[in-house]
């Protein structure tokens, strides 16, 4: 008995390997083969693998919804200057540069608070207004308004889109 595939026996099942590969498979089984795609360094990429180049109309659309995020930021900031959130939780979130003066900041309040003789306690915040518009595809400016009881602050958001997922590029404190 002689056939192009040969069978690997199994107590489960039945497995039929081609002899040679594409030997025996049909076409429409047989993967794609991958399109390289020369740039230059000046020239931008058009093509990529896979689902091909977002437009922006559809950019927006493959990006979650950003206003959880700028309320759970602007939250979060207080709660870091407070003492009561560390800011690597946040880091994965906003850009390197912003997240170097956020713990900056973060630093500053502490040292404030050890020489008041204070310590951290959990602050009562309440996001109260988060207002975005998106000047172009791929980012969304914010403006989020907190209530910390005694007075309103307002956290100034810059989101850009990176792999996927929004991140704060810009954050400001006001």
């Amino acid at each position: 008995m002689s056939s192009p595939a040969r069978s690997i026996h199994d107590s489960r099942s039945t497995l039929a390997v081609p002899a040679t590969p594409g030997s025996s498979m049909p076409a429409s089984a047989m993967p794609a083969p991958l399109r390289v795609v020369e740039k230059t360094h000046n020239e931008p990429c058009t093509e990529t693998f896979g689902a091909g180049v977002l437009t922006s109309d559809e950019l927006l659309h493959e990006l979650p919804n950003p206003e959880p995020l700028l309320r759970n930021l602007g939250r979060s900031v207080f709660e870091a200057m407070a003492g009561v959130r560390e800011v690597e939780q946040m880091a994965r979130w906003i850009a390197p540069d912003v997240f170097s003066g956020l713990l900056a900041r973060v630093q500053h309040a502490a040292r404030a608070r050890r020489i008041r003789g204070r310590s951290a306690r959990r602050p009562m915040i309440e996001t109260k207004t988060c207002l975005w518009q998106s000047p172009r595809a791929g980012v969304v400016e914010a403006t989020v308004l907190v209530d910390l009881g005694l007075r309103v602050r307002a956290v100034v958001i810059r989101l850009e889109a990176f792999r996927g997922r929004w991140r704060a590029e810009k954050l400001h404190v006001l």
